[in-house]
């Protein structure tokens, strides 16, 4: 019964995987490796082929299948860091061999590389470096709009170093709350880390882990005496020069999972939702998602084949950018045809523009959180309008950042312990309204906190 829907997943893993070689073509549009990677997947996924993907056929090595597989040693540590996101979306992936799949792309890419040394310097205000290629129409650009502008800027000098190809509407008021802005997308690795050096960044934050457009290797070379993962990936980049992570108390429970440090944030890795209050629906009941296609695993198919039996009359709204392609469709209703749900009780939807999603919302009942990667900015959104969520959680940080969300704004009772109270609390969510509620960013204060107790364990007292 559930071969259709891993047909399914693998299909999504690789349109995912599609998805980052097209973006690195935008920013490298003649790079070797990204067009044999780009005509390899093309060809696994039955897709035409044009010129440039002709051109590179000589260059494949299978990177279809090696893009996929967080331990292959391709020899190429791009390919290998994003294999290590999309692994993100598989559940059959053991967890402690996750982790040990980003240590030994660490070992085998990064923590060789020569590395700055540092000295403690005395200076009025500590300087704080953020790095990001998403500044912008992004969930990491829109949930830092308010933190960024809101630090201490009597303590703290903030700057950020942009890879960003193209600003748009949400990066003007970024750029114009912070010290300085750096366009560093022409720079090398090692160009990059030796710019930040020079500008003796004190606490180096980046915002992108392992996924796409990172430049982790920058980071490898230490330009920063203290480095933080933060918000981006919500895993570990298992490298040896990243000192610490930042998460929370819901999503990390435990170390284990990272090979950094941990501090945890007492209001969240992500900043809390406003909660909106709205009118229930009329009609038959609507159960939606509108996360990425790939976080449809077999269980996911399964489990919310369960809810639809569960409540005959509902139907089940799906909204992605996959979901514009005509296979991929049949993919998504054969995979819940095996569980015995009919097609006309799937809403299978192409993604609206970005903001233009939000009105799907108002079409939907109870939104459905995935796993074992759990909605993050969609989660956020939905409470946001006033739409229950209802999640599983799970053992892994990123399968907890729903929990989190909702353990923070009141919602406990939308975290299901197993996948039988998982259907009954969506089916008994139906008709459910959120109380409306305003969120105090407070989330600033905080990083400050964690940035200079970091400088101190460093080097043993406190920041000038």
């Amino acid at each position: 019964m559930a071969s259709a829907a891993r047909r399914l997943h693998l299909a999504a893993r690789r349109l995912a995987a599609l998805d980052l070689a097209e973006r690195g073509l935008k920013r490298r549009p003649d790079d070797p490796l990204c067009l044999a990677w780009r005509a390899d997947l093309l060809k696994a996924l039955g897709l035409p082929s044009d010129a440039a993907s002709r051109r590179a056929s000589s260059l494949r090595v299978d990177l279809a299948e090696a893009c996929l597989d967080p331990f292959a040693d391709t020899g190429q540590p791009v390919l290998e860091s994003a294999a290590l996101y999309l692994a993100q979306f598989d559940p059959d992936i053991d967890d402690a061999r996750l982790v040990e799949a980003h240590r030994a792309w660490a070992r085998r890419h990064a923590d060789d590389l020569p590395r700055h040394d540092h000295r403690p310097r005395k200076r009025d205000r500590l300087r704080i470096g953020y790095f990001s290629a998403d500044l912008g129409r992004h969930p990491v650009g829109r949930l830092l709009a308010k933190t960024l502008p809101a630090h201490d800027r009597a303590r703290l000098e903030i700057g950020v170093y942009s890879d960003r190809l193209a600003e748009d509407e949400v990066t003007a008021p970024l750029r114009s709350g912070v010290d300085t802005w750096h366009r560093v997308a022409d720079l090398d690795d090692k160009a990059l880390a030796d710019r930040i050096r020079a500008d003796e960044v004190d606490v180096l934050v980046d915002l992108a882990g392992h996924t796409w457009d990172n430049r982790l290797l920058a980071f490898a070379r230490r330009p920063a005496p203290v480095q933080i993962s933060f918000l981006g990936y919500g895993a570990t980049t298992g490298m040896a020069a990243m000192d610490a992570v930042l998460s929370d108390p819901w999503e990390a429970p435990t170390d284990a999972h990272f090979t950094e440090s941990v501090l945890r944030l007492p209001s969240g890795r992500l900043p809390a939702p406003r909660l909106a209050m709205r009118r229930a629906r009329s009609g038959p009941p609507v159960f939606g998602s509108l996360n990425k296609l790939v976080k449809l695993s077999p269980g996911v198919a399964r489990l919310w084949a369960r809810l639809l039996h569960r409540v005959p009359e509902s139907r089940l709204l799906m909204q992605a950018a996959d979901l514009g392609r005509p296979a991929i469709r049949s993919l998504v209703i054969d995979a819940f045809g095996a569980h015995g749900i009919a097609a006309d009780r799937l809403d299978l939807r192409t993604a609206l523009l970005q903001g233009d999603h939000l009105q799907t919302y108002g079409e939907i009942d109870v939104a459905l959180d995935p796993f074992p990667f759990a909605g993050g900015m969609t989660t956020w959104e939905a409470l946001s309008v006033g739409v229950p969520v209802v999640t599983l959680g799970g053992s892994r940080p990123l399968s907890r950042q729903s929990l989190s969300l909702l353990a923070r704004s009141g919602l406990e009772d939308l975290i299901a312990p197993d996948a039988e109270s998982y259907v009954e609390i969506a089916a008994d969510a139906i008709g459910r309204t959120l109380p409306a509620r305003e969120v105090v960013p407070i989330q600033a204060g905080e990083l400050e906190a964690a940035y200079r107790q970091l400088w101190e364990k460093r080097f043993g007292s406190r920041p000038e």
